[in-house]
């Protein structure tokens, strides 16, 4: 009896660790797929030679940022644009509203598809993640930091710094990429 039950307890528990794994795998495809078209797009508009990382960054617009080597063997950071199916949306009834083409070369002009900006610097055209760090640990108090990674403003590249204050607001604050010229800050009571 006692065996039934270990083999039985044994089989629930693979059985939970195989679902969990069937999850996470569902759940990461469509971010991993999201990253290779990144990556694509980059190698297509840029001189990319090798990827190191790619991360995600969401503001008002969503991009991936890859941090990359170029074939001249220098580092660069790739900020590429993320479309959504609004963009997608937008240009349509765009080319909805607009008025009847005289010929088929105009309405062909309005059929193109919107392209993803793109934005490409070398590793050593902006701050480090840690000279971003330190430049918001001496302008801020903060408790804890959750994050520091690029992403953008506007078309200006910034390093977003998250963090937790000591009066436990959750928190961002921006800085431009090339120089660390304060860009914005956002917090958020507890």
């Amino acid at each position: 009896m006692k065996a039934w039950i270990i083999a039985i307890s044994v089989m629930v528990v693979i059985g939970i660790v195989a679902f969990s794994i069937y999850i996470y795998n569902v759940t990461m495809d469509p971010l991993t797929l999201r990253e290779d078209q990144a990556v694509a797009i980059a190698r297509e508009e840029v001189d990319l030679e090798e990827v190191i990382d790619v991360q995600y960054y969401h503001g008002r617009r969503s991009y991936q940022v890859i941090d990359g080597i170029n074939s001249a063997g220098e580092e660069i950071y790739i900020w590429v644009e993320e479309l959504t199916e609004e963009d997608e949306d937008k240009d349509n009834l765009d080319t909805d509203n607009s008025e009847e083409a005289s010929d088929n070369e105009e309405e062909n002009e309005n059929e193109e598809e919107r392209t993803p900006t793109i934005k490409t610097r070398l590793h050593s055209e902006g701050l480090t993640r840690e000279e971003a760090l330190e430049i918001a640990q001496s302008e801020l108090d903060i408790k804890k930091v959750n994050s520091v990674k690029l992403g953008m403003a506007g078309s200006t590249p910034v390093y977003e710094i998250s963090y937790i204050d000591t009066s436990d607001r959750h928190s961002f604050y921006y800085i431009r990429f090339e120089d660390g010229t304060y860009i914005r800050h956002y917090q958020f009571n507890p």
